[in-house]
């Protein structure tokens, strides 16, 4: 919980009409990543939606307050892998035919890199702003250099709010929400460390002065409210950064921490669909999860003894061997029975689950996956 907020950041936080911050939150962390969804009747928009290590639980959040179909663009204020490396694992639950990547034409030749395949709309094409089906605008105002020669900010002129990139980031140990007094303490770590110069932030924040504003969304840090934003923006600009920071390299980076490297618990996915496959992977490496794979029943009972997964998911219908007698032999052997199965089935009839339970699975998954529910059943076997 927050300082002055009991928010359970389990959950979407709606922090304005219709806008939502769906982050990570994690208290051993000093650098937070809030990705923003915009609702607009029947139509949303998805802000910086984040990497790959929080794609999981910022997904879950989402897709509890819209449906993949209801998301038509997805704005990337640049092109940093905090910003927009889930976009592939995106694509996959969203049709790419539907959603535009909106962006900066600059940081669109990166963004490619990810391997994304969706259409692009650029800002710098299309008069720096979008249309909602309701008429509603969002304006686009580049921040050159702050901190990437094209970067972009989104003003929601509606609503009086900036989503603001990484202007008005903070770094903290004691992180909320929304921001508190003492905030700009906060952001000088990081504007000194990430911004070019004295001299373009400056000119931003003039800018952004000139701005109707209620609240400012960074991408890092805390929310900050009406009451604080002439403060902070008076702090930004006068604020020595990058090649006139008045810091040293420790107090730049110094919150930056190595830990021990965790071993990752294994779960092998016995799969004859590499589609399948390939999506089962990027969710679970994106959890935190090691995998190993196999292709047929018989390859399954193989791994299973050879390399002692912490889980095991079983496709039901495989060639070789099918899923459930290769359930059947691995819970018959002493050396594997432990192993946790769950049965990976597109025909979840009447009687199924008691026909996979007596095979020996502990559970089962029906196909399409429901992210939420798949990872939900997965922590919960694995005791986290």
């Amino acid at each position: 919980m927050d300082k002055n907020h009991f928010y359970d950041y389990s959950k979407p936080v709606e922090v304005a009409k219709g806008v939502y911050w769906v982050g990570s939150y994690d208290p051993k962390e000093m650098f937070y990543c809030n990705p923003y969804l915009l609702v607009d009747g029947d139509e949303a928009v998805l802000f910086d939606p984040g990497g790959v290590i929080d794609y999981s639980k910022i997904a879950e959040k989402v897709f509890s307050i819209v449906e993949p179909a209801q998301i038509s663009h997805v704005v990337l204020h640049h092109q940093d892998p905090d910003m927009c490396a889930c976009l592939p694992l995106l694509e996959q639950v969203i049709d790419q035919g539907q959603i535009k990547i909106v962006t900066h034409s600059m940081a669109s030749i990166i963004i490619r890199y990810y391997g994304i395949k969706s259409e692009f709309y650029l800002v710098d094409k299309n008069a720096y702003a979008i249309k909602l089906k309701s008429g509603r605008a969002l304006h686009f105002m580049t921040t050159p250099f702050c901190h990437f020669p094209a970067a972009i900010v989104t003003y929601d002129e509606q609503e009086k709010i900036l989503f603001s990139s990484d202007l008005f980031g903070a770094i903290s140990s004691g992180w909320s929400l929304f921001a508190e007094k003492g905030y700009e303490d906060q952001m000088r770590t990081f504007h000194a460390g990430y911004m070019a110069s004295t001299r373009h932030l400056f000119s931003v924040m003039e800018k952004i002065a000139r701005l109707n504003l209620d609240m400012i969304l960074p991408q890092h840090g805390s929310i900050i409210k009406k009451e604080m934003i002439p403060l902070c923006i008076d702090f930004l600009k006068r604020l020595p950064c990058g090649i006139d920071a008045q810091v040293t390299q420790e107090e730049l980076y110094g919150w930056i921490h190595t830990e021990k490297a965790v071993e990752k618990k294994q779960i092998l996915i016995a799969e004859d669909d590499g589609k399948n496959i390939k999506l089962l992977r990027d969710i679970l490496n994106a959890s935190g999860y090691g995998t190993i794979e196999a292709y047929d029943g018989k390859e399954a009972v193989e791994l299973a003894k050879l390399k002692k997964p912490d889980l095991i998911l079983m496709d039901i219908q495989m060639p070789v061997m099918n899923g459930l007698e290769a359930t059947k032999i691995i819970k018959a052997d002493p050396a594997t029975r432990h192993i946790p199965i769950f049965a990976l089935t597109a025909f979840a009839m009447s009687g199924d689950r008691e026909r996979f339970l007596q095979a020996g699975c502990d559970d089962y998954i029906s196909k399409p996956y429901n992210i939420s529910e798949l990872m939900g059943k997965v922590k919960k076997i694995l005791g986290e």
